[in-house]
């Protein structure tokens, strides 16, 4: 039963709570010009093969669902049609020399149910997939091969063919000429894992079950009297059992037993037009440095791609940007600090609920990424939190208790409560201030307290598991510089109280209307998802002086009251001790439109 919460969304949420403090805070720019948008469709053949070279394995047992259509035996790859459609906008116009950043992508692929049948294992009910899409980059008569990667989709269901909703982010580029720069999608090659049913094979141990998950009580035996478990004690084993039921606590595609994944390389039908965008491109404000000679230089791992540089043609070069990495394969140690008290007890529960604390000692470490953007309502514009581009801060969270209850429904109610701390660096900002006069400044956050974040859901058949981070964090600003002039505001030039942060995640798949599926737009702790704050409030400024005057009125005029709002998403969240979404590296979430 996958009703109840699994415990480990507290510390999802815990990593939110301070990128949301940020992002409220930051003064907003304006978002940059966008040139075409929109869906683009386009046909695609797929040849699919699993993981060993062969064709589609043949279902197992304990995958009993078969899909439409009988899956092959394994052996040669199987050619299928695939519909997809890529979503993604391109800035207008850019300068030679300067960073181009394409949009985040959304790459939908979609197989009918004769194409889902003929490639995935029988007994298949549910897939997650990864992708990656490569884009020929032409200027003129340059041309080069940009590799993205790292694209997810949820779990879809796959009983009635296969729709896969891919998201993450484009590499960036610079070119060293003027002139169009346009971008084609090429070949999209897949990695799916197809998933039966969650039940455990009978040759493999059943783990424990953790505090509070579903099927467990509080000391994991299935007797709600016996004594607790600590949270170390309760984490199950590594093994494929173990995965297999965090899959399926967190509503994410259980691997049927006996099958490999399977990958796919997808390419262009020919005799349709491919184009995703175009950008121009005009002349950097001073000259150009002359173009290198040698090769094209392709992104690392795209066809045809070498370390050099590439022919040098009257049109200039293109040199595409390795997508941003964490490099980072594990947490630091889990926070120490306690969650408000006076909040979690003035929480509404069932009459009758219990508490189950994790020792301090016991704690688990659990660390993700987030980034966003904070949308400023008197400057009408958007500033981006925690640039995954220029070293951004990781959210160190963990859980710190578990309340279980019974509601008058007879369903389970299940919180999960996790402490958080992100120690944010000093970030810079640029902004229009009045819509006129540019403005910088450096913004740094300090966190007042604890940021606590509270997972409630249940086990009944149709309900909203809603995920909620408080907080508050002081915002301060120095190296105010307005229209180029240094703007001395003095070393404690502050909000007059702290930011108060309340943000928001749901998870609609346990709703009539979800299906038992997670999709990018609802909030999971494990996988990730946007977290959000509709209505912030920007406290005026105390403490500013210019050389003797003082300035507050002026930066409270023009950043300060409600109004502003916050547009979050988290990553993947690691947890270390079950080695789980840390391995090769802690991924990052691809940013939010503007």
């Amino acid at each position: 039963m996958r009703g109840a919460v699994n415990p480990r969304r507290a510390a999802l949420t815990a990593a939110t709570a301070s990128v949301a403090v940020l992002a409220g805070i930051l003064p907003g720019t304006p978002s940059a010009a966008s040139g075409p948008g929109g869906a683009v469709a386009l046909a695609y053949t797929c040849a699919f093969s699993t993981g060993d070279g062969t064709g589609p394995a043949a279902g197992t047992t304990d995958s009993p669902t078969p899909t439409a259509g009988p899956a092959p035996s394994a052996g040669a790859p199987v050619t299928v049609e695939a519909a997809v459609t890529v979503h993604q906008r391109y800035p207008a116009t850019g300068a030679v020399g300067a960073r181009i950043q394409p949009g985040p992508l959304t790459v939908e692929v979609a197989l009918d149910a004769d194409a889902a049948g003929a490639v995935l294992p029988a007994g298949a009910t549910s897939a997650t997939a990864e992708a990656s899409l490569t884009a020929r980059v032409t200027q003129g008569g340059s041309t080069a091969d940009a590799l993205w990667p790292g694209l997810r989709a949820a779990a879809t269901p796959a009983a009635h063919g296969l729709d896969l909703t891919f998201t993450g982010e484009a590499g960036a580029l610079s070119v060293t000429a003027p002139g169009t720069v346009r971008f084609d999608a090429g070949r999209l090659d897949l990695a799916v894992h197809a998933a039966g049913d969650a039940t455990t094979p009978p040759d493999t141990p059943t783990p424990t079950a953790e505090p509070g998950a579903p099927g467990g009580t509080p000391d994991g035996t299935g007797t709600p009297e016996g004594a607790a478990t600590t949270a170390a004690a309760a984490r199950p084993a590594v093994t494929a059992a173990a995965e297999r039921t965090a899959r399926t606590a967190a509503g994410l595609a259980v691997p049927a037993a006996g099958t490999g994944g399977l990958t796919a390389a997808c390419t262009p039908e020919p005799g349709q037009a491919t184009t995703l965008g175009e950008v121009t491109v005009t002349p950097a404000a001073s000259p150009a440095a002359p173009a290198p000679t040698g090769s094209t230089p392709a992104a690392p791992g795209a066809p045809g791609g070498t370390t050099g540089t590439g022919p040098t043609t009257r049109h200039g070069t293109i040199a595409l940007a390795e997508p941003p990495h964490s490099g980072i394969d594990t947490c630091p140690p889990p926070p120490t600090d306690d969650p408000d008290q006076d909040l979690l007890d003035s929480l509404p529960r069932p009459p009758g609920s219990f508490f189950i604390p994790v020792a301090k000692e016991d704690r688990q470490a659990e660390c993700t990424f987030l980034t966003g953007l904070s949308n400023v309502g008197k400057l009408g514009g958007a500033s981006v939190v925690n640039d995954l581009n220029h070293h951004p801060a990781l959210t160190n969270v963990t859980q710190t208790g578990t309340w279980i209850g019974f509601q008058e429904d007879g369903s389970l109610y299940s919180e999960f409560d996790s402490v958080a701390t992100m120690q944010l660096p000093p970030g810079p900002s640029t902004f229009l201030t009045f819509g006129f006069m540019p403005t910088s400044a450096v913004m740094t956050l300090t966190q007042v307290g604890p940021l606590t974040l509270v997972i409630v859901g249940s086990s009944g058949d149709d309900y909203v598991t809603t995920t909620t981070v408080y907080g508050k964090l002081q915002l301060r600003l120095s190296h105010i510089e307005v229209n180029g002039t240094p703007l001395d505001v003095g070393p404690d030039c502050r909000t007059v109280e702290p930011l108060d942060i309340k943000l928001l995640g749901i998870d609609l798949s346990n709703t009539a209307g979800g299906g038992g599926v997670i999709k990018p737009t609802d909030y999971n702790e494990i996988s990730g998802g946007p977290l959000y704050q509709d209505e912030l409030t920007i406290p005026p400024f105390t403490g500013c002086t210019a050389h003797g005057d003082d300035v507050d009125a002026l930066l409270t005029a023009s950043i300060s009251g409600p109004g502003n709002s916050l547009n979050l998403i988290q990553g993947p969240l690691c947890i270390p001790s079950a080695f789980l979404n840390c391995d090769p590296e802690i991924g990052y979430p691809t940013p939010p439109h503007r």
